[in-house]
């Protein structure tokens, strides 16, 4: 893989996408990790079960600082930022490894929050400006595998340590991992002139050429319908477990499995993604995708049945891994120059509506039951893909 994209960039090899892969794997697995584990630590550090949720906002809260890992990316270069952003992972986990107590715990964790919110936009920029428009689906679907293979295989593996060895021993092996992620960022190309950071006496020119590519309509719609996209599904997301306790008598056990069972499904959607999507078309395969999502959610409270409501739900998240990995490819061709900084914001509007779904969601399922919760987010869904029909244009660099 040597040939010249249209930006003059040569593509990556595979050890250095192997590389890449490894720093995202990481970077999923650092976030997904604390889920299983919050009845670990809440017994280790002696604190209640809600207190040790604040991980869990951290997490989520700190994926709003993605503006500035792009505008970073943008200012001094992919490359510059993923080490930088290596390093204070690093830092994070290490201070993870060695705290004694809940509070220096969870700000090692926000460190590492920080460190994937500057270092995911710039990871994704960095292989979109290296790989041709018409082939950038198969190279980001394959980061994106990523996610649900932190879920399959880093997962157990980390419960395993950390049962046999301790917290420490988790976080410092992630620190250890983190270490190798800086030599492996550190020998990839750099950023060449055609895409290039600005000379720091142009830094408000370039801020000034990313606001406005910010306030494009197509982008704006966008990030619009990404944010009402992620706050839909998230009202699932937040409630399904309860759904299936209080409505079908799931027990501990089978919602266990419903989890490692969504695992699979979301791996296979982001393989289905990286094979099919630019074949498909990117902006055809986000809106389509995201159709199916809103059409499972309103059919899902018709499930009269414990495997009929099983096969919903897991058609939606087949769905909705299909739809989200194939839209990150389509955010990275509405600019060149502004790519970084679009992937940012993309990351923020995820976690923003994931943070707007969370809160909401319990409450009108508390208040109106899970029926109307299924089909507000379903009719929202639906709603977005309108939007994107009516404004989302296809870029192609």
């Amino acid at each position: 893989m040597t040939s010249l994209t249209a930006t003059g960039l040569r593509e990556l090899t595979w050890s250095q996408i192997v590389a890449l892969i490894w720093g995202r794997w990481l970077m999923s697995l650092a976030f997904r990790i604390v889920y299983p584990l919050l009845a670990f630590l809440a017994a280790g550090f002696t604190i209640d079960l809600s207190a040790a949720s604040l991980l869990i906002t951290v997490q989520v809260a700190a994926s709003l600082l993605s503006p500035l890992g792009g505008a970073l990316s943008d200012r001094f270069g992919d490359r510059v930022t993923l080490i930088w952003s290596s390093a204070i992972f690093t830092l994070g986990a290490t201070i993870c490894a060695f705290s004694n107590a809940f509070i220096p715990f969870m700000i090692g964790y926000a460190v590492i929050g920080l460190a994937i919110a500057l270092g995911m936009p710039a990871l994704q920029s960095y292989v979109s400006a290296r790989s041709r428009y018409e082939r950038r689906a198969r190279m980001l679907g394959a980061l994106e595998l990523s996610w649900a293979l932190s879920a399959l295989i880093g997962v157990p593996l980390a419960t395993a340590i950390a049962e046999r060895f301790g917290i420490g021993a988790v976080f410092g092996s992630l620190a250890l991992a983190g270490a190798s992620m800086i030599g492996l960022y550190a020998i990839l190309p750099v950023d060449p002139p055609a895409l290039a950071p600005s000379h720091p006496a142009g830094s408000s020119t370039s801020a000034a050429n990313t606001m406005a590519v910010l306030r494009q309509p197509t982008v704006v719609a966008a990030l619009g319908f990404i944010l009402i996209q992620l706050a839909a599904v998230e009202l699932i997301f937040v409630s399904y477990a309860g759904w299936l306790s209080s409505v079908f008598g799931a027990t501990t056990t089978q919602l266990g499995l419903v989890f490692a069972l969504l695992g699979l499904v979301e791996l296979i959607g982001s393989l289905t993604a990286t094979l099919f999507t630019d074949r498909i078309g990117k902006r055809r395969a986000v809106l389509a995708g995201f159709a199916l999502v809103g059409i499972w959610l309103l059919l899902l409270p018709l499930s009269g049945s414990w495997p009929v409501f099983l096969a919903v739900l897991l058609a939606f998240d087949l769905c909705f891994e299909f739809a989200i990995v194939s839209a990150f490819p389509l955010f990275s061709g509405l600019s060149a120059r502004g790519r970084g900084a679009i992937l940012a914001m993309m990351t923020a509007c995820i976690g923003g509506g994931r943070i707007l779904g969370s809160l909401a969601g319990p409450w009108i399922t508390a208040t109106a039951g899970y029926t109307l919760n299924s089909m507000l987010a379903g009719g929202l869904v639906l709603l977005g893909v309108g939007l994107g029909v009516w404004m989302i244009r296809e870029g192609r660099v």
